[in-house]
Formats: C-alpha cells, structure tokens, sequence
C-alpha cells in the first residue's frame, strides 16, 4: 500500500471588531476549473456545519483583495483553496483590505525567496 504525504501552507489572519468577525485563510496554487475550494474550519466541540454568511461574496472578496494585491506588487498568485469559520460573521467590504495585508506579506515573502533561490519556490 502506497502513502502519499502533501505539504500544503494555508495563510490566516483573524479580523475581530465589534461589528465583525472573520478568519481570513487561504491557500494560494491554481485556482480549480470550477472555482475556489471552500473548506470548513470546525472547532473541537462545534456541530454545526452550516455556513451562515454570503460565501459567495466572501470568495469574491477574497479574490479581488488577492488580485488587488497581484496588480500592486506585480504578483501572479491565485486563490486554491479557502477556509471558513461557518458562524463567523464578517462585516461586508472589510474582507478585501485583510486578503489584501495577507496577500502583500506572501507576495514580499515569495520575493524574497524567488531572490535567495529557495528550491520550495523556483518557477
């Protein structure tokens, strides 16, 4: 029997306000066919699966933070995968500037890898 070990790096950043809540993690790769991965984030005694937020706008979002981001540091990153919280509650228009933080530190990261020639990171 065969086993096949994957290394996988999902980037998080918690945005807690007192209007909102939201777990902002994604996995950057190739962007599927038929769109990004959702992944629920359940906690050890929580139950409920339900998603209770937009989804779709929280993807769009995300994707256009990433993009934002892309465009200002002339990056090429894509969203692969994203994990959600399902009782978060994020507030609308917040999402985009947390992928935006999110996706500027992964950009100058990879930068600076692509530079020191990390194998992990060659194109």
């Amino acid at each position: 029997m065969s086993m096949n070990i994957s290394e996988s790096t999902y980037y998080r950043r918690q945005h807690v306000t007192g209007h909102g809540c939201v777990l902002v993690s994604i996995k950057f790769g190739v962007t599927p066919d038929n769109g990004v991965l959702v992944v629920k984030r359940l906690g050890l005694n929580q139950d409920d699966a339900q998603i209770q937020f937009d989804v779709e706008r929280h993807k769009e979002e995300i994707i256009e933070g990433v993009q934002e981001a892309n465009n200002k540091y002339g990056g090429v990153l894509q969203v692969q995968e994203i994990e959600v919280v399902p009782n978060d509650y994020p507030k609308e228009g917040k999402l985009g500037m947390q992928h935006f933080k999110l996706q500027s530190t992964c950009l100058v990261k990879t930068f600076n890898k692509f530079r020191h020639g990390d194998p992990k990171h060659s194109a």
